[in-house]
């Protein structure tokens, strides 16, 4: 998932919206952000601007490069307790989902890599198969 479509993703959650009502929100069709999320594809800056426009809440440089808060305005001061409670609980949650994603990626390579390999050997006996049919 591109770094800026795991932050929308982000906006939703904080928001407590699943993508779909994102979407109509920002006037998208239905599936324009899901489809995205799901295949890992790039959306059209159209879309970031609509979710700026409509959620000024949060932070265009963060939503944009990862840095900063993702709220504008952050005084950590102000949260009670409870509130950065939840906060911790969010990003505790981010950083397990990011650990089972870099193991699930780590393991889709090794995966990636034998089928190569086997891919390269099946192509070496068809073309040994092939070689002994014309000799």
């Amino acid at each position: 998932m591109s770094n800026i479509l795991f932050r929308i993703k982000q906006i939703s959650d904080n928001e407590n919206v699943n993508i779909t009502s994102l979407e109509t929100k920002i006037g998208a069709s239905k599936g324009v952000l899901s489809r995205a999320l799901k295949n890992n594809t790039d959306i059209v800056s159209k879309w970031i601007t609509k979710i700026v426009e409509n959620f000024p809440k949060y932070n265009t440089q963060w939503l944009l490069t990862g840095e900063g808060f993702m709220l504008k305005d952050v005084d950590t001061d102000s949260f009670t307790n409870e509130e950065k409670v939840k906060l911790l609980e969010a990003q505790m949650a981010l950083m397990q989902e990011n650990r089972l994603l870099l193991k699930e990626n780590s393991e889709l390579k090794i995966e990636n890599l034998k089928l190569q390999t086997e891919n390269t050997e099946l192509k070496k006996v068809h073309s040994d198969n092939a070689s002994k049919q014309t000799a």
